[in-house]
């Protein structure tokens, strides 16, 4: 019987070229993705680059709107009625085609001063905050610590050495503190990070003993009215109508019991500090309705400004993503 050789090396070879061909195509696929997701991904840095770009433009316009009020002057030559004295705290909105500007203004009156505050004034915020006796006394005396010049700490206190001691060891400033954030630097301030921001309760810019009680930041309103937010409320709509309160008006919307124990730490005159925080937050961006949405990623200026005689000096500048 004669045997028939198989004939199979044509059928294999174009097997095997169907898989290498089958490999190649995956890879470039594969390839042409990767560059497709590159390219998307460069357009997207790109673009937040220029929202970010925007938001910042927005933001620096509402610190500019800001000092406008501050200095009194309109930002036009037509009478705007809404544009009237800036009052302390309050968030004011304004609308672009391009995205959204919010502003607020805090005169450094309205806040503790890190190298004059009264003890007893310290206390009562730190109380306020939920702080234990042990707690309390424990910043206060670090506090002193901190700022004065030798190297031996008070009974509840902290020096160099406590500092030098930590997983990540530091120098107390044992000087005039310098800005506000040193605060949270203090032996003891563990139990109050995250309560509140620095610059919101405190400043260096405010030589006297006492906080204005008309220039108080959200912070402070809330301590100086115990949380209470009816008695919030009424502050509000007595700056609204009076613009400037008094001690008599002081007391009645903080209530007797309240007002005797801070009586000693206020004050009412607006004219004795020139330096003031102005908050500002630019959103890019705008929906059919032309409003940008509140939510919107955006970027925050906070600027320490002093006004001079007819002009003004930007003596900080921060900014963050918010």
């Amino acid at each position: 019987m004669t045997m028939i050789p198989s004939n199979n090396s044509g059928a294999d070879d174009r097997g095997f070229a169907l898989l290498v061909v089958i490999v190649v195509m995956l890879m470039v696929s594969f390839l042409a993705s990767q560059l497709i997701l590159a390219l998307r991904t460069e357009q997207q840095i790109a673009y937040n680059l220029k929202q970010r770009d925007r938001a910042l433009f927005l933001a620096e316009a509402g610190v500019n709107l800001a000092l406008f009020r501050l200095l009194d002057k309109a930002p036009t030559e037509e009478e705007n009625e809404e544009f009237g004295p800036m009052l302390a705290g309050y968030d004011y909105t304004t609308l672009l085609e391009n995205g959204r500007i919010s502003y607020s203004m805090t005169s450094e009156s309205g806040k503790m001063d890190l190298n004059n505050v009264p003890l007893g004034l310290l206390e009562l915020f730190l109380s306020h905050q939920g702080l234990t006796e042990e707690e309390i006394a424990i910043i206060s005396d670090s506090l002193l610590d901190w700022r004065d010049a030798d190297n031996l700490h008070r009974l509840n206190g902290a020096e160099q050495e406590f500092y030098m001691d930590l997983h990540d060891p530091y120098l107390p400033r044992n000087g005039r503190i310098k800005e506000p954030d040193e605060f949270f630097l203090i032996n003891g301030t563990a139990a109050v990070t995250g309560k509140f921001t620095a610059d919101a309760a405190f400043t260096v810019h405010n030589p006297q003993k006492t906080i204005n009680f008309n220039s108080l930041t959200p912070v402070m309103l809330d301590f100086v009215m115990a949380g209470d937010n009816d008695r919030k409320q009424a502050y509000r709509e007595a700056q609204d109508v009076y613009t400037t309160l008094n001690k008599a008006m002081a007391r009645q919307i903080i209530g007797d019991e309240r007002f005797a124990l801070l009586e000693p730490y206020l004050s009412y005159n607006q004219g004795t500090n020139r330096y003031y925080t102005i908050s500002a937050t630019g959103r890019a961006g705008a929906d059919p309705q032309g409003e940008s949405p509140p939510n919107r990623p955006g970027l925050t200026v906070k600027a320490l400004v002093r006004l001079l005689t007819d002009n003004y000096q930007i003596i900080a500048w921060k900014e963050h993503l918010s």
